[in-house]
């Protein structure tokens, strides 16, 4: 069986300019110092990505269990775009987009994984709109928590 796809597309308004933006968004590696409601721990790559550098993650959101899975930079155009392609519990592609607007930053994740994880690959069937209410709960604490952080 074909591991479950999904197709997720969310945009953030952070009223801060696009260099501090990107720069905290585009290294995922400190995202647990931000936040760290969703991300739980990373090693690998440290900093601004460049192609060719892996970030390896586990995350969560509000329902009982861990993703593990690695970002791995395809492409780089600072500081507008990264683009990723996921290894492990989650395979496939995320791309983060940079757009200055007045009075700040609009950020796109456009973010499409097939899922493997055990269990949930099996329930995605059923519990996708579930599922789908987890990525929307997890993206909105990343926007409140990337303005508490640039606004500290």
């Amino acid at each position: 069986m074909r591991a479950p796809e999904y197709q997720f597309v969310d945009r953030w308004f952070v009223p801060h300019p696009i260099e501090p933006v990107y720069e905290l968004m585009a290294d995922v590696h400190g995202y647990p110092t931000w936040w760290g409601d969703v991300w739980g721990s990373t090693s690998g790559h440290s900093g601004v990505p460049a192609p060719g550098t892996k970030t390896q993650v586990v995350a969560h959101g509000y329902l009982p269990y861990r993703l593990c899975y690695e970002f791995e930079c395809v492409a780089v155009d600072s500081p507008h775009r990264v683009d990723s392609i996921l290894h492990g519990d989650f395979e496939g592609s995320a791309s983060l987009t940079f757009e200055e607007t007045d009075g700040g930053t609009t950020v796109i994740l456009d973010f499409r994984p097939r899922v493997n994880k055990p269990g949930v690959r099996q329930l995605t069937p059923l519990l996708r709109p579930l599922f789908r209410t987890n990525h929307a709960w997890a993206m909105r604490r990343g926007q409140k928590r990337i303005v508490e952080r640039l606004g500290a």
